[in-house]
């Protein structure tokens, strides 16, 4: 008689193990879904092989929970930008910094490895500029309605925002421009707050934080 298969423990540590995928994340992002064992996770993580087959119990499992994560990530944009709890000034510098974040962490492996494995993670990124582009005009129109930016075509400004987070997305760019993704970001913000926003708005946000 052959050996009986034996029954791995399973630990169920959500905490724990939604550190490790937000990891795992970034390395991913960075080298595409389909490069590492099982012993290169470990390793990755510190952890042993055993270990980690108590949290996961393969490979695939993994993937499909940094997947989920990546898309939760793309579906909270819209959010951002709605939330009418954070000043215009606040949201804007947010939404932009996480999508310049998000889309220059995506390497060109990872985006055809979506593509071909994940139809619904692929689906969502491809879709993600142009909802983005839909969604920051809206913001613009709503800030123009409001009194708080000037009166500038909102399309074009969101178009302006697009072009900025897709140069940014290039390494190529960064590297010949000198410049890091976070100056740039810094710079684009600066520029374009002082822009859009009337100086009315931006000395109001001014006195009330010199009060806080």
């Amino acid at each position: 008689m052959g050996r009986k298969p034996v029954k791995k423990e399973r630990i169920d540590d959500p905490s724990l193990k939604a550190s490790w995928i937000e990891q795992l994340s970034t390395v991913y992002l960075r080298n595409g879904l389909t490069k590492f064992t099982m012993d290169d996770i470990a390793a990755k993580l510190g952890i042993s092989k055993a270990t980690l087959y108590k949290y996961f119990a393969s490979r695939a499992e993994i993937l499909d929970a940094v997947v989920r994560l990546r898309i939760t990530e793309i579906e909270a944009f819209e959010d951002q930008l709605s939330d009418d709890k954070i000043t215009f000034s606040e949201r804007y510098f947010e939404v932009i910094k996480t999508a310049s974040v998000m889309l220059a962490e995506m390497s060109n492996q990872f985006l055809i490895d979506s593509r071909q494995l994940y139809p619904e993670l692929w689906a969502k990124m491809r879709d993600f500029q142009d909802r983005a582009l839909f969604v920051a005009e809206a913001f613009y129109r709503k800030g123009i309605e409001a009194g708080i930016m000037n009166d500038i075509n909102p399309r074009l400004l969101a178009l302006t925002d697009k072009m900025f987070i897709r140069s940014v997305a290039d390494e190529a760019f960064l590297q010949e421009y000198d410049i890091s993704l976070q100056a740039a970001f810094d710079n684009y913000f600066l520029m374009k707050s002082r822009g859009i926003f009337k100086q009315s708005y931006l000395q109001k946000n001014a006195r009330e934080e010199e009060e806080q």
